[in-house]
């Protein structure tokens, strides 16, 4: 009995010392966890990043780059997608695709203070009438994740603007961006289907 009990009881040990190993790998991973939003202010009734920036066209899952690469030319400094998704880190294996804390240590080494927030569309328009870009994070599940820049809002049209860097086409013509959606239309792909980040933003500023 006492041989049997000892077996269980190292089994044991070993099962927990292993769930804490994941458990500390998964949460280093996904740190900083979104934060939540506060209650938003008054904000206008549209708002919209007027600086003048150039659109890029991305390859396959290196949205978050090309998110990044916008940001940081609208703060005037060299932004190049292809060049920013090679100094990415976290970037799951196989697909490629970056996690939102590769997005956050990057901008932080560039010297900004980069934060992700969970909140509504109210905290998000509040956000954006700062006067920066944000990043945003849509997508349906575990079928596709992506990345764009908000870039303004219309409040009387319920529309939002991005920067989207698989659109090959700008449909904004004078407004900021290049692609319009919708608030009813966002708010389903921004309710993303992941447990912990749907409905977050990244927030960037100097």
């Amino acid at each position: 009995m006492n041989v049997r009990s000892n077996v269980i009881k190292r089994m044991y040990i070993i099962v927990i010392i292993l769930f804490s190993i994941i458990f500390g790998i998964v949460f280093y991973v996904l740190v900083p966890l979104p934060k939540k939003a506060s209650n938003p202010g008054d904000y206008p009734a549209e708002f919209y990043i007027e600086k003048i920036n150039s659109f890029e066209l991305q390859p396959p899952n290196q949205c978050a780059a090309y998110a990044t690469a916008y940001v940081l030319r609208n703060f005037e400094q060299e932004g190049i997608g292809k060049n920013i998704y090679e100094k990415l880190s976290f970037k799951i294996p196989i697909s490629g695709y970056v996690l939102p804390k590769g997005i956050i240590m990057f901008l932080r080494a560039e010297g900004f203070k980069a934060e992700i927030y969970k909140g509504d569309i109210s905290s998000l328009k509040n956000k954006i009438a700062e006067g920066h870009p944000v990043i945003v994070l849509i997508g349906q599940g575990l079928s596709w994740q992506h990345y764009m820049t908000l870039v303004g809002y219309n409040d009387e049209k319920k529309e939002l603007y991005f920067y989207d860097s698989k659109r090959s086409t700008d449909e904004n013509e004078s407004i900021p961006g290049n692609r319009t959606m919708t608030e009813e239309y966002y708010m389903e792909l921004w309710e993303n289907g992941l447990p912990i980040f749907n409905r977050v933003y990244i927030s960037v500023s100097k």
